[in-house]
């Protein structure tokens, strides 16, 4: 549980990519999101059988150092238009609301329904679901296009872990597949600043 809540502390910081003070503070958020992206990743691949696990996580690893670099070497545009106080307040209160979802929501999978599998992809369809509202919030419809496929497929490994299917599906479909996701979405971001450096 403790690597997913990382992992979700990480995805929260993308947000910053359009919003972060300068070309900085996009990069960092962009390397954070990374970083949460990976950690999706790596932390289930050893639900996998046999050589899967290593395999999985050096193409992973392959994956985020070359999205870094992209990252480094890209000029990750945002919107450019700072918040507004209601934006910012409603960023706040979604922020809230979606760690209180994870922390109760996990507790009573675990104690009332004892579906300790499902939380996984009860985290991912959190983080999914939070994209989905801040895309409505700083209407920037590329949160939307990450959050829909993160909360599809967290729900469907909350569905597979209900219906008792083995930890590997269940990492598979609410895990590792979310934080490529996440990981890809950051990597195009990153490769579109780039072209647009070149």
């Amino acid at each position: 549980m403790r690597a997913t809540e990382r992992a979700d502390s990480a995805a929260l910081s993308v947000l910053n990519a359009g919003y972060g003070d300068g070309m900085s503070g996009a990069k960092v958020g962009s390397l954070i999101g990374a970083v949460g992206g990976l950690t999706f990743i790596a932390s289930n691949a050893g639900v996998l059988p046999g050589a899967w696990p290593l395999v999985l996580r050096l193409v992973g690893i392959c994956t985020f150092m070359l999205v870094v670099a992209l990252i480094l070497r890209a000029d990750i545009i945002g919107r450019g238009v700072a918040p507004t106080r209601a934006q910012l307040r409603n960023y706040g209160f979604t922020v809230l609301a979606e760690v209180l979802a994870i922390v109760v929501g996990s507790r009573i999978l675990v104690s009332v329904f004892d579906l300790a599998e499902a939380t996984l992809p009860w985290v991912a369809t959190v983080v999914g679901a939070h994209f989905v509202v801040f895309a409505r919030i700083f209407k920037e419809p590329v949160f939307a296009g990450l959050g829909i496929p993160m909360t599809t497929f967290g729900l469907a490994g909350m569905v597979v872990a209900a219906r008792g299917a083995a930890k590997s599906t269940i990492g598979v479909v609410g895990g590792i597949v979310p934080g490529s996701i996440l990981l890809v979405a950051v990597g195009w971001s990153a490769w579109v600043g780039h072209r647009s450096k070149a």
